[in-house]
Formats: C-alpha cells, structure tokens, sequence
C-alpha cells in the first residue's frame, strides 16, 4: 500500500544508489541500509533522508557492539 501510494505521488523505487541522478533526493528504506549505502550517497552527492525505523536502528548498533565484543551474529530473515 505504502509503495503504491508514494508511486502514485511520483517517487520511484531503486535498488542501487548508481540508479539515482547525481543531485537529486534519495529516503533510505524502514528497513535501513548497509554503510556502504550512505557512503555511496554521498559520492553520487545525493541528498538523504534516512527513514531508518528507530528500532532497526537499535538492532544494527546491538549487532555492531556484540560483533566487536567477538560474538558470532547470526541473521535469521528472509531471501533477497
């Protein structure tokens, strides 16, 4: 429904920052993205807003702390 809605509106949905215009604005997803994402953003000089849920939030930097503590982290989720 989200999707739909915002498609309606004319947002259009990417899988890859390389896919987005240099300058133009990109929201990162409820789910969040890798590292990785952000840093690409800022080299393609994208605009951002990250709509990252508070609690994904909370669960990548447990993720963070307890892989530095030298846990094994294991994700249980689904493909793709």
């Amino acid at each position: 429904y989200v999707v739909k809605t915002l498609e309606k509106k004319g947002a259009i949905f990417v899988d890859e920052t390389f896919e987005v215009p240099e300058g133009n604005i990109v929201i990162f997803s409820a789910h969040g993205v890798a590292p990785v994402v952000h840093e690409e953003a800022a080299r393609g000089k994208l605009a951002t807003i990250d709509a990252t849920c508070p609690l994904v939030t909370k669960v990548h930097k447990e993720a963070v702390r307890y892989a530095r503590e030298d846990y094994d982290i294991l994700l249980i989720g689904h493909e793709g």
